[in-house]
């Protein structure tokens, strides 16, 4: 479980070591230049004498890090790595000279201060450095880590959030198809009987795709034939339906139950309150990278229409902002002949089947 972490983590690591050593190389570069231009030897030897000490500072602070398992150099690290590394450099660079301990100081006693002087202070420098810079690092790593929680925190927020809009839907688009075969159980009980059988098999397969978070525009436009022959069969030749979709538009991915409201607030709002009824067209088309849904009806208008279409219109705009953002519009306009057009556009995104 723990393999993927510690595979990306071991290189990291190993990154920031070989970075960290080679800024060590480059300084112990800059102090041999600085030791050869006060004239106390040649660049070469004191190029071996930096590196050495330098490096075995490096690594003996960086060996109690790892003791002490911590990722930044501290005073204890300091104190004892800084005088062991400068010590055991001071001898693996006399004999890289071909010189031992002794004889540098018998021969050399000014270098063997300037040396010691040297790596206190250098050593204590790069310490520091390595230290803020890890300090730096972890807080980069802490603030990168809330964002991200910070991040999941939303999308859980805006996953339940999802799921409470299309609950409320679900119980308003049932009660009101059931109010519709009430009023059929008197005048026309085959009638009725035809309309229950038709709720029954649109709620078993609607029930269960609105548990997830996402469907194919081709299963809505299924959920709205099924709808729209239930309220086909209550109106009578009332009402008069088409659905045109372009084929390309029938992968879209979008939330279950998005287009429903819209089609029972054009029939409820719209067609019902006009004496002869009217015709409700919905037509689904791709333009360029998006795709438009346009639900048209010939109704009363659209005062009537925004009278009664609170909560179905409000759910709708909520949700497609949780799931676009300001990627989706949802606009409504009076037809010049009669009635009201809902155009709804959406991002032509994730354009892949959903699961049956």
């Amino acid at each position: 479980m723990t393999t993927a972490p510690i595979a990306r983590a071991c290189p990291a690591s190993a990154r920031r070591f070989f970075h960290d050593a080679a800024l060590v190389f480059l300084g112990n570069i800059a102090i041999a230049l600085f030791l050869a231009a006060l004239q106390f030897e040649s660049f070469w030897p004191d190029f071996i004498y930096s590196q050495c000490i330098g490096l075995s500072i490096f690594l003996s602070v960086r060996t109690l890090c790892q003791l002490r398992r911590t990722t930044k150099p501290g005073l204890v690290e300091s104190a004892v790595g800084i005088p062991l590394g400068g010590c055991v450099g001071f001898v693996l660079g006399a004999w890289g000279n071909g010189l031992s301990p002794v004889e540098v100081a018998q021969r050399y006693p000014q270098l063997m201060v300037v040396s010691a002087a040297g790596a206190v202070f250098f050593g204590a420098i790069a310490t520091y450095y390595f230290h803020a810079h890890a300090r730096l690092l972890e807080a980069e790593a802490e603030a990168h880590s809330e964002k991200l929680r910070r991040m999941e925190q939303e999308s859980h927020a805006a996953r339940a959030e999802l799921r409470l809009l299309q609950a409320q839907i679900e119980p308003h688009f049932l009660f009101n198809t059931l109010s519709n075969v009430v009023g059929l159980i008197d005048a026309d009980p085959p009638a009725a009987r035809a309309m229950l059988l038709d709720l029954t098999t649109l709620l078993r397969t609607s029930l269960a795709r609105t548990r997830r978070e996402e469907a194919a525009l081709s299963e809505e436009i299924d959920l709205l034939r099924a709808y729209l022959g239930i309220m086909g069969r209550r109106m009578g030749e009332r009402l008069a339906w088409r659905i045109e979709a372009q084929p390309e538009t029938l992968a879209l991915r979008l939330p279950p139950l998005l287009l429903q409201p819209l089609v029972e607030n054009a029939i409820r709002h719209g067609l019902e309150p006009k004496p002869e009824g009217g015709e409700l067209v919905i037509i689904c088309r791709r333009l360029n990278d998006r795709v438009e849904i346009a639900v048209t009806d010939n109704g009363v208008g659209l005062g009537s229409a925004l009278a009664g279409s609170g909560m179905g219109l409000a759910n709708v705009r909520a949700r497609l902002t949780a799931r676009y953002g300001a990627a989706a519009t949802l606009e409504l306009g009076e037809n010049p002949g009669g009635g009201v057009t809902a155009h709804l556009t959406l991002p032509l995104e994730n354009h892949a089947p959903a699961d049956r």
